[in-house]
């Protein structure tokens, strides 16, 4: 399970017009792992599929040796689709990580936010009655700063992650 909210942020957020995110940081990084292990188990697979093939050419001669040369050599053989599968399953493990991390980033630069947001509710409502209530005209204006943060570091969440 990954960062919740506290309930007294929620209110905050949803006056702002925003939903607390569903994606589990904590799933992404596990799910990243999977990724990476899964093309560490392939390598060695493919390592060893590698040395057979060789071991099986330099021992024989003739058509079908030849033909399995070929075959093997091939961009679409066995090998080849292996090794592009080890590379292509370090980049999505490496890819989820990256996520996560965006992910986690953004959560708790939400959380701040609100916290910051909420401090100044309270100072306004405290000062209220020495600024004889002049000082509840600021919560609006605070909210929309709070508004404006958090729509800055979703922006810049999504340019993170969409490059």
């Amino acid at each position: 399970m990954g960062i919740d909210i506290p309930g007294e942020l929620a209110d905050l957020l949803n006056q702002l017009g925003y939903t607390w995110p569903k994606s589990d940081e904590t799933a992404l990084f596990e799910l990243g792992g999977d990724w990476l292990s899964f093309a560490g188990k392939l390598q060695p697979i493919a390592g060893d599929a590698a040395a057979a093939a060789d071991k099986a050419r330099t021992g024989n001669v003739g058509e079908a040796i030849e033909a399995f040369g070929k075959a093997w050599d091939d961009e679409d053989s066995a090998v080849s689709v292996l090794g592009r599968a080890v590379v292509g399953s370090q980049i999505v493990g490496g890819a989820l990580y990256v996520c996560a991390a965006i992910v986690l980033a953004l959560k708790i630069a939400v959380i701040v936010q609100l916290t910051i947001l909420l401090i100044q509710i309270i100072q306004a409502i405290a000062t209220a009655a020495v600024t004889f209530g002049a000082s509840l005209a600021e919560i609006p204006i605070f909210k929309k700063l709070a508004d404006i943060a958090i729509d800055i570091v979703i922006d810049k969440a999504l340019e993170a992650i969409l490059g």
